[in-house]
């Protein structure tokens, strides 16, 4: 019998079976443009093995498994017919926001532990599902939120937090690309932006500030050029649990100059402000009302493991040590939250709040039952 089948029967996570001296085994599935990518730092990670593929699209199986080598009989058109064939120890969900729900909980129930790749899923009852599978299950749910794990981003957080600025008042955040999706889902849903790209600046938001947000209100559109179907630019103000605004400026659909993937950054607070643009992060020391008395360029050093392989490297290492991954569903459902407010507020036009009751019984219900893992 199977590492799967004795998982569910012995309860809890940890300590888990394969920690006794060999790698963990992964089902993959999804195994599209970013699948690929994800099959790459699987199989450069020593602690990982793939023992199972799946895809509904059998050109995409054919392909994966030319340029891994990978056996034909660990190749499954389905997530059921894998996991009655194969013993795994986790899961790794690349598939459209859509199937998530189905994907993960499945995995879950079955006893594997999971990465999905954000968002959690493409709906507040299905994010719902996934927290209350994750909590009964006693299996982990990682979200995979990689910009949290960017030089750049890794440094800001630490400069924050540090409390170098003082308590933090307001923010600022530009993020305006010309992105052409074509091909994708994204190009076909009501709001690619808020729901493809922002659930990482959102996360980010969390991230380097420390704070929750409480509310949101804004506006989003789609300007006459652009080759999506739902809006692609959005104007949100969101408030912290500390009374600090947010203001997030953001587009798809821009033209002329670009920034980076993360956007542009001003973070102002009681001692200073710290401005992140395009890779290159600045102090500004202003301790007493507007004046700078010092300014300096921030040296950014780059960690051994970044982004999906920082993910992927912390999800092991927690399972190892009985820890939460810092990403799990437990603290991603506070910024998938951000994203399902913003639309609700820019579709009603309100200020709308990020935790509404039915979210708040949840996470009240749905407690984790570990010590996560320090940031």
């Amino acid at each position: 019998m199977g590492l799967v089948a004795r998982s569910k029967r012995r309860g809890g996570n940890f300590p888990h079976p394969f920690l006794i001296g060999g790698e963990m085994r992964f089902i993959q599935v999804g195994i599209g443009s970013m699948g690929r990518r994800w099959l790459q730092w699987l199989t450069g990670n020593s602690d990982a093995e793939v023992v199972a593929l799946v895809d509904v699209d059998p050109t995409a199986l054919a392909s994966a498994r030319a340029a891994g080598n990978y056996r034909e009989e660990i190749c499954f058109s389905s997530l059921r017919d894998a996991l009655k064939h194969v013993d795994a120890d986790a899961l790794v969900c690349i598939t459209p926001p859509v199937h998530h729900k189905q994907c993960v909980t499945q995995a879950m129930k079955a006893g594997l532990n999971v990465i999905t790749e954000k968002p959690m899923a493409d709906s507040l009852p299905d994010c719902i599902s996934i927290l209350r599978t994750s909590h009964d299950t006693e299996r982990t749910c990682v979200v995979s939120q990689n910009y949290r794990y960017k030089p750049e981003t890794q440094t800001l957080a630490h400069l924050v937090r540090s409390g170098q600025i003082g308590d933090i008042g307001q923010v600022k955040i530009d993020y305006y690309l010309g992105w052409d999706c074509e091909g994708r889902f994204t190009q076909e849903i009501e709001h690619p932006l808020l729901v493809d790209m922002s659930i990482h600046h959102f996360d980010l938001i969390r991230f380097v500030t420390g704070l929750n947000v409480v509310s949101v209100r804004g506006e989003s559109w789609n300007p006459p050029w652009s080759n999506y179907k739902g809006d692609c630019s959005s104007a949100l103000v969101f408030e912290l649990e500390n009374g600090a605004h947010v203001v997030y400026n953001a587009s798809w659909g821009a033209k002329g100059q670009f920034c980076g993937w993360d956007g542009n950054w001003q973070i102002e607070g009681s001692k200073g402000s710290i401005l992140y643009e395009k890779g290159q992060i600045t102090i500004y020391e202003a301790p007493k009302l507007y004046r700078v008395t010092k300014t300096e360029t921030v040296c950014i050093k780059k960690p051994e493991k970044t982004g999906q392989e920082y993910v992927l490297n912390n999800f092991i290492h927690s399972l190892k040590h009985g820890l939460r991954p810092q990403t799990d569903v437990f603290d991603n459902i506070h910024s998938i939250a951000m994203v399902f407010a913003a639309i609700k507020a820019v579709k009603t036009g309100k200020r709308t709040p990020v935790l509404d009751r039915r979210l708040q019984q949840a996470i009240a219900d749905y407690k984790p039952r570990l010590a996560k893992e320090e940031a």
